[in-house]
C-alpha cells in the first residue's frame, strides 16, 4: 500500500486512466497529478510535507514540454531528504533506449522503470525489485 502517489505526464488522458487505475486497485491513500516537471516543483514548493506518507510514489514520465523528466530529475535532486519520495520509478512511452538508460544508471533516485500504459503487474513487480535491492542494499 502506497500513501501519496504523483504522476507527472503532460498526456492528460494519460493521467487520467492512470489515476483511474491506480484509485481502483486501491493500492494508494490518494493519488495526485502534474502536467510537466515544473508544475510538479511548484507542488512541492507550495506542499513540503506532499510525500511525507509512508510509501508515496513518483511516477515520471520522461518526454514533457515546460521541464521534462531529466530536467525534474535535476531539481529533484536538490531537494531536502525530507521532501522526497519513498520510490521514483520513469515511465516511458516507448521502449527504454539505451541513451536513457545510460543517463538514468547515473541518478541515484531513479528506482526503476514501468512502461506505459501503466498496469498493476508491472507496477508490483517494480516495488519488489526495488524492495529486495533495498535490503540487499544494491
Amino acid at each position: 500500500m502506497f500513501g501519496t502517489i504523483l504522476l507527472i505526464d503532460d498526456d492528460n488522458a494519460t493521467n487520467y486512466l492512470h489515476k483511474y487505475y491506480l484509485e481502483e486497485w486501491r493500492i494508494c491513500d490518494r493519488v495526485l497529478t502534474a502536467e510537466d516537471g515544473r508544475t510538479a516543483l511548484d507542488l512541492f514548493q507550495k506542499t513540503p510535507d506532499l510525500l511525507s506518507a509512508p510509501n508515496s510514489l513518483i511516477l515520471l514520465d520522461i518526454n514533457m514540454p515546460v521541464m521534462n523528466g531529466f530536467e525534474f530529475l535535476q531539481e529533484y535532486e536538490k531537494m531536502p531528504v525530507g521532501m522526497k519520495a519513498s520510490y521514483l520509478f520513469i515511465m516511458l512511452t516507448t521502449e527504454l533506449s539505451s541513451e536513457y538508460q545510460q543517463r538514468a544508471n547515473h541518478i541515484s533516485d531513479i528506482d526503476g522503470f514501468v512502461k506505459k500504459p501503466l498496469t498493476q503487474e508491472g507496477l508490483t513487480e517494480q516495488v519488489k525489485l526495488h524492495m529486495v535491492s533495498r535490503e540487499l542494499n544494491l
